[in-house]
């Protein structure tokens, strides 16, 4: 598989910011001080919350890698999110959107092969549709995900499209920040910047 999730080291900093405020409120009830407890209260309340989120998207976005690269062993998969624009594009391939949301960020991935790109959801038994692979088929551009725009993944044959948010880092990804993972994405999935066609270099 292409695109290794790494562990990432957020989920591990609010653990430790969650251990460290239980100690504080441990502290503060043995010494009585009640406003600084309720304080504390709602602020492990609210680490504890964004912990369960973050770490839920985490295991989502990997758990549908995983799950493609048992279908597709050896293939390339690049692991992402999905944009608001997705629901429409499936409806319009006569495909599912089960489990994507309408506003985007839902576990997506794509599997590349010799001749398509093929887009799976997080518990799918086969792709849910596949974008050829042509000259220029692969770009990045911006697209909607949670209200706002922002840098994405968009691969087209003329018939059939796929737009995704890439997340090698699934918490980054799940924010929106994507930083350099849209240049890595579109090397995996064949695209060249200095403008050979896809089917020159294609990974495995």
């Amino acid at each position: 598989m292409a695109g290794r999730i790494p562990k990432n080291g957020a989920t591990a900093a609010l653990v430790a910011v969650a251990a460290l405020l239980m100690l504080s409120l441990l502290l503060d009830l043995t010494g009585g001080v009640a406003e600084a407890t309720t304080l504390g209260v709602a602020l492990l309340v609210a680490v504890v919350v964004v912990v369960a989120v973050l770490r839920g998207a985490h295991r989502r976005v990997v758990a549908c890698a995983r799950n493609a690269a048992r279908h597709r062993p050896g293939a390339v998969v690049v692991p992402g999110v999905t944009t608001a624009e997705m629901p429409a594009i499936a409806r319009h391939q006569g495909s599912s959107a089960r489990g994507w949301s309408s506003a985007g960020g839902s576990a997506v991935a794509v599997v590349v092969t010799p001749t398509g790109l093929e887009v799976w959801g997080r518990r799918d038994t086969a792709p849910r549709w596949v974008v050829q692979r042509t000259r220029d088929g692969v770009t990045s551009n911006t697209a909607a995900f949670g209200g706002r725009e922002v840098p994405a993944v968009w691969a087209h044959d003329g018939l059939a499209a796929v737009v995704f948010v890439p997340a090698y880092r699934p918490l980054r990804a799940s924010a929106g920040m994507v930083g350099d993972d849209v240049g890595r994405a579109l090397a995996d999935l064949g695209a060249d910047p200095d403008g050979r066609s896809a089917d020159d270099d294609v990974m495995m």
